[in-house]
């Protein structure tokens, strides 16, 4: 944003992963102070909760478990792999190109 004038920071968009070891109101908090000393105080941060989902290696089933099962729901299975709710990423940025 420093090579072009006149644009702002609007919002920072992040996707936090159930299993991803992230707090998401810690790092909301975090980042929120952070922003809050840069050059665009008034920017938003904001912090999305992706579910956790598993596939059966079993039987194939795919699912969401509840709190602390990951028994597959369709065969009891406990040989599961974690295919989403792992992993922080920066889904977007909000730039306001009027600055």
């Amino acid at each position: 944003m420093g090579r072009r004038p006149g644009r702002s920071l609007v919002a920072v968009n992040l996707l936090v992963g159930r299993w991803s070891g992230a707090d998401p109101e810690s790092l909301e908090f975090a980042l929120g102070l952070l922003v809050a000393e840069s050059e665009w105080p008034e920017a938003r941060i904001r912090v999305r909760t992706e579910p956790l989902a598993l596939a059966c290696r079993t039987c194939g089933g795919t699912f969401e478990p509840p709190e602390l099962d990951l028994a597959c729901p369709a065969c009891a299975s406990t040989d599961v792999e974690v295919t989403r709710g792992k992993d922080v990423c920066l889904e977007s940025i909000e730039i306001d190109e009027d600055g």
